[in-house]
């Protein structure tokens, strides 16, 4: 080897060596202190939850229960309405003082059908052509449920009559009406048996006014009296809410010399031929009057001839029950006088009917369905309906005016 080649070798040597400690330093100097300051990561900080907003219910609905009630509000009738809405409404307010319905407040659309038949049919087609009304009370009237029927029929809402008696009412094949009254086929007898049998009496002389009423009555009261071995003497007629004079018919009775009269009227005539009948000569006689007199009109009217006076009734307010005596004490409480009729406290129960009929769960559409189910037993006893929707097994009174008000009949 050249002294050259051994020089150059030597330097080149040296700097390999030279640079081989430089890159181990800068190695060793890179391993301890960072190249650059890099934050260190934070830690993740938790979301507060977000809350949800609350699904609104569907509101339970608070609309109003509307029962629909057809009586005669005004005219000679008016008492039959009254005495209604007396019952009903103390029902009503007793059973939304509790609670209402199913939570729901019961309201009631009330129709004067002024106890004549037209008039009727009008309340009904108003009635039916409200969709809020579920179901009616009424109507009193015979003649008036008579012509209403068929329109609660055709539209498919259920009417329930505490007073119309008329046997007809339910003989039509209606699946809408109901009647929670005993029909005239019951009192007819039973006025024949009061006649006759407990009375001892052979002659007997009829007034009935010419309607619904008044010709059901008869014809469930006439053959009766002659089935058991009595006289019809004499049979006179009238126009209700027309004629007040009766002096002629009661004149002819006179002179057939019947020992008894019987009236198958409603109070407003009835009043005023009691009065009549003692200038006529017949102030002696028995008097008994069919169920529709039993108010306290008749005795207004009829004055000193009313006295002695009998009826058959459907409800006596001296009746020794307890469900009796309850309504009787709450109703004198606000009316301060006792119910003369059947018509408040048959009322009365309606709406509780009626409310047992809602729990049940029957709609406007399934209500009659439902209604003919019912057993309730209440003021006037156990109201259940017949297959013809009649009321079953309801029973009847003898009430007698004396000192001038009605009281239980002892023989």
């Amino acid at each position: 080897m050249h002294r050259n080649e051994s020089k150059f070798f030597g330097v080149l040597f040296k700097t390999v060596l030279i640079a081989l400690i430089m890159l181990t330093a800068v190695s060793c100097s890179s391993s301890a202190e960072p190249v650059a300051d890099v934050p260190a990561p934070e830690e993740p900080v938790a979301e507060e939850p977000v809350a949800e907003e609350p699904v609104a219910e569907e509101p339970v609905t608070k609309e109003p229960i509307i029962f629909g009630m057809a009586a005669p509000m005004t005219g000679d009738a008016a008492e039959y309405g009254t005495q209604l809405e007396r019952g009903v409404r103390l029902a009503v307010d007793e059973i939304n003082a509790a609670g209402g319905i199913d939570g729901r407040m019961v309201e009631l659309e009330i129709c004067d059908d002024k106890c004549d038949p037209y008039e009727a049919a009008l309340c009904a087609q108003k009635l039916t052509s409200s969709t809020d009304v579920i179901a009616v009370i009424g109507h009193v009237c015979s003649s008036c449920t008579l012509a209403a029927g068929p329109i609660y029929e055709e539209n498919g809402l259920t009417a329930m009559t505490v007073s119309s008696t008329n046997p007809e009412v339910t003989k039509n094949g209606w699946t809408q009406v109901f009647r929670t009254v005993a029909n005239d086929g019951m009192q007819g007898p039973l006025i024949a048996d009061l006649a006759v049998t407990k009375l001892g009496n052979s002659k007997v002389a009829i007034i009935y006014a010419n309607n619904d009423y008044g010709k059901g009555l008869y014809d469930a009261t006439e053959p009766e009296i002659i089935a058991l071995g009595a006289e019809v003497v004499a049979v006179e007629t009238f126009a209700p809410g027309v004629d007040k004079d009766f002096s002629a018919q009661l004149t002819k009775i006179a002179r057939e010399e019947a020992d008894t009269l019987v009236l198958l009227t409603d109070y407003s005539e009835g009043g005023l031929i009691v009065k009549q009948r003692v200038a006529a000569g017949l102030g002696d006689i028995s008097v008994i009057a069919s169920g529709g007199n039993s108010h306290q009109s008749f005795i207004d009217l009829g004055g000193e001839g009313a006295e002695g006076v009998l009826f058959l009734n459907y409800f006596d307010a001296d009746y020794p029950n307890d469900l009796v005596q309850e309504f009787v004490t709450k109703y004198v409480a606000l009316y301060d006088e006792k119910p003369a009729t059947e018509i408040a406290p048959y009322g009365y129960e309606a709406p509780y009917i009626y409310k047992a009929v809602i729990e049940k769960g029957a709609t406007r559409e399934t209500f009659s369905e439902v209604l003919s189910t019912i057993k309730y037993v209440g003021v006037t006893g156990t109201t259940e309906f017949g297959p013809d929707n009649d009321v079953l097994n309801k029973g009847q009174f003898i009430l007698i005016i004396l000192d001038g008000m009605f009281t239980s009949y002892v023989p």
